[in-house]
């Protein structure tokens, strides 16, 4: 079957602030068929001139989609989508996960869907996510003797535990640590989405008024396809919620 290809690239141009807001269900959309052409290696990426920079430079930008992904160089998230520039606003970390340093995924989330209007927040994990298997493996050790952490990184893995925690108790009794982490990388997912809900009001008022949505998916390292999770089933009992502050900027910024 012929594959989709957007309107900027068959026009060899890019998106900008004169394109304006792209609603949700057409940005998800052009993730699902740029997904589709890298997967099947018949990507367009990469046919990027000196007009399309300039007109990024003089125009600003108007990112369909905002992603936060994870860090692991397996997963280039401009290249998994087969996006142009202008085209993804992109967060990475080790782990996609809002659990550490929460405050500069929150407010880089705040500024695209404030100041840019994007209406897609798209939270991507992937299969054998090293970040998910150490903080199993780090949880399933913490049960037999109590390591205080010594680096940045024992944090991260540390604060990962309640989803690991979640995941060993929906495993089976003697699952494996990588059924377990494999588990908890769905979970994971879920688990930064309901963060950004709970702990950001900007991004609850926009998503109560349906000028934003928020979804989840799971990138194959072996296929090259995302799975697409769709909303949290949850979403709804969250944006009701109250003003809560991300525990990390409790002190810099006002709230209970």
């Amino acid at each position: 079957s012929k594959l989709s290809v957007p309107q900027s690239m068959a026009m060899n141009t890019v998106r900008t602030s004169e394109d304006g807001t792209l609603e949700p269900n057409l940005a998800m959309q052009m993730l699902k068929e740029g997904n589709e052409r890298f997967a099947v290696g018949a990507p367009l990426i990469g046919k990027v001139n000196r007009s399309m920079r300039e007109a990024l430079a003089l125009k600003g930008q108007a990112p369909h989609t905002a992603i936060v992904g994870c860090a692991d160089s397996r997963v280039p998230l401009e290249t998994v989508f087969d996006a142009l520039p202008g085209d993804l606003f992109v967060l990475r970390n080790a782990g996609n996960t809002c659990t550490h340093a929460e405050g500069s995924i929150l407010g880089s989330l705040e500024f695209c869907t404030g100041a840019l209007n994007t209406q897609l927040i798209f939270v991507l994990g992937h299969t054998n996510c090293g970040a998910l298997k150490g903080a199993t493996s780090a949880f399933l050790s913490s049960k037999e003797s109590k390591k205080q952490a010594s680096q940045a990184l024992d944090v991260l893995l540390n604060e990962l535990g309640s989803v690991v925690s979640e995941a060993k108790t929906q495993c089976r009794k003697q699952a494996t640590l990588d059924e377990i982490a494999a588990r908890a990388v769905k979970l994971n997912v879920f688990n930064t989405m309901h963060f950004l809900l709970r702990y950001s009001e900007p991004i609850r008022q926009k998503v109560r008024a349906g000028k934003l949505e928020i979804e989840g998916g799971i990138y194959d390292l072996k296929s090259g396809r995302v799975e697409f999770l769709g909303k949290s089933p949850h979403e709804s009992k969250l944006v009701r919620i109250g003003s809560n502050v991300a525990p990390s900027l409790k002190q810099k910024i006002g709230g209970p």
